[in-house]
C-alpha cells in the first residue's frame, strides 16, 4: 500500500512518507504513530514566511525501519515548519534529485558530506537535516540527526537519542531533538594567564589550576572568577567573561600584583614585644618599690628606701616606654594593616 501525506504549512508540492510495500515488523504500528503525530499537533505547522529552503532526509537503520523513517521525516518537517521562515523539501524530492532507487544508495550519500553538499546545491537549499532512525522491539527507539550547512560544508549540530517508551515518547523526543538541532552550538573557551615575574598561583572559580604561565582547560562561556597570588604580593582578582570559542588572555605586571611590604610585620613584632616587656618590667619594679624599707640601722633603712625610690623611678620609665612602644605598635597596625594582615580580594574590571 502506498501512502503519501501532504504536510500543512510546507511549500506546495512537498510530499513525504510513501512506504513502498517493504515488509516491516513495525508496519502495523504506523497508523497509530501517524495518529499520535496528528494528536500532538506537529502537522499544524505555520506557513513559511521566508525564502530559505531546507531539505530533510531521514533513513531507517534497516529495511524494516523505512516506514518509521518516513514518519520521523514528517515530524521533523512539521517541527521545522512550525518555526516559520523555511520552505522544506522532503525525502521524495531528495530521492528524485539524486535518482536514488535504494536505501543503500541513499545511506551512502547520507554518509558523504560531499554528496550531500552537491545534492543540497542542486536542490537550492542552504541547510540539510539528515539522520537515521530505528526501532528495537516495541519499546525502544534510536535516532540520530545532523544539521549540515551547505555554504560552509560543516555540520552545525548533532543530536543522538535512545528512547525507552512508547511512540508518543518518540514523538516528543524527535520534536525536542529538532529544537536542539537548531539551537546555536555553544563552543567552550579558555583563559590564558601570564605574570611578571612568573610562578604566580592561579585559581579559577575557587579551584586551584597551577602557576603562571597557565592555560586553563575548556570553560563554559560566561562569567568566571580569576584569582592570582604571588609571594610577597597582594592577590589580584577579577570577574571575567569567557566568549564562546575564544581564548581570554590575562597579562599581569607588578602594577597588578602590588608588592606586599614585610618590614611592618617585623616592626610590629619588635615594638609589640618590647612594649610587653616594658609593661612587665614596670609591674615588677613597681611591686619591689612598694615593699617596706628594711635595715638594722637607720642608715641601712635609709639606703633601702632610696633603692626603692630608684626602683619606682625605673618602673615609671618602663611604664612610659611601654606606652610609647604600644602607641608605635598601634600606629603600625593601623598604617600598614594591609601589609600586616593582608587584604581581601578587590575585583579589578
Amino acid at each position: 500500500m502506498n501512502r503519501d501525506i501532504q504536510t500543512p504549512g510546507v511549500g506546495s508540492g512537498v510530499r513525504v512518507g510513501g512506504g513502498r510495500g517493504r515488509r516491516s515488523v513495525a508496519r502495523s504500528a504506523m497508523p497509530a504513530l501517524s495518529a499520535l503525530i496528528l494528536s500532538a499537533g506537529l502537522l499544524a505547522a505555520k506557513p513559511a514566511l521566508a525564502a530559505e529552503k531546507m531539505a530533510v532526509l531521514v533513513l531507517g537503520t534497516s529495511e524494516k525501519d523505512s516506514d518509521l523513517a518516513d514518519n520521523v521525516t514528517e515530524m521533523i518537517i512539521a517541527a521545522v515548519a512550525q518555526k516559520g521562515g523555511f520552505e522544506v523539501a522532503g525525502k521524495e524530492e531528495f530521492r528524485a534529485r539524486l535518482d536514488m532507487q535504494s536505501e543503500r544508495r541513499a545511506q551512502n550519500c547520507l554518509d558523504d558530506n560531499n554528496c550531500l553538499a552537491r545534492t543540497g546545491v542542486s536542490l537550492g537549499v542552504r541547510r540539510l537535516v539528515t539522520g537515521n532512525v530505528g526501532a528495537r522491539g516495541n519499546r525502544q527507539y534510536l535516532f540520530s540527526l545532523a544539521l549540515l550547512n551547505i555554504e560552509t560544508g560543516k555540520t552545525d549540530n548533532r543530536v543522538f537519542r535512545l528512547i525507552e517508551g512508547s511512540q508518543a515518547d518518540l514523538i516528543s523526543a524527535v520534536q525536542a531533538g529538532t529544537e536542539e538541532l537548531f539551537r546555536p552550538k555553544v563552543e567552550p573557551g579558555r583563559i590564558q594567564v601570564a605574570s611578571a615575574p612568573t610562578g604566580a598561583r592561579v585559581s579559577i572559580d575557587n579551584a586551584y589550576l597551577g602557576i603562571t604561565p597557565l592555560i586553563s582547560g575548556t570553560l563554559l562561556p560566561g562569567p568566571h572568577h580569576v584569582r592570582v597570588e604571588a609571594d610577597n604580593a597582594f592577590p589580584w582578582a577579577s570577574n571575567v567573561e569567557v566568549v564562546s570559542g575564544q581564548d581570554l588572555g590575562i597579562k599581569l605586571t607588578e602594577d597588578n600584583l602590588q608588592r606586599r611590604r614585610t618590614w611592618p610585620t617585623r616592626a610590629v613584632a619588635v615594638t609589640g614585644g618590647l612594649a610587653v616587656a616594658s609593661f612587665a618590667s614596670a609591674a615588677f619594679l613597681g611591686v619591689l618599690s612598694n615593699l617596706n624599707p628594711t635595715g638594722d640601722t637607720r642608715a641601712a633603712a635609709q639606703s633601702d628606701l632610696n633603692e626603692k625610690k630608684s626602683l619606682a623611678r625605673d618602673a615609671n620609665i618602663a611604664l612610659i616606654s611601654g606606652a610609647v612602644l604600644s602607641t608605635a605598635t598601634i600606629a603600625l597596625l593601623i598604617g600598614y594593616a594591609s601589609d600586616i594582615f593582608g587584604r581581601g580580594d578587590v575585583d579589578v574590571h
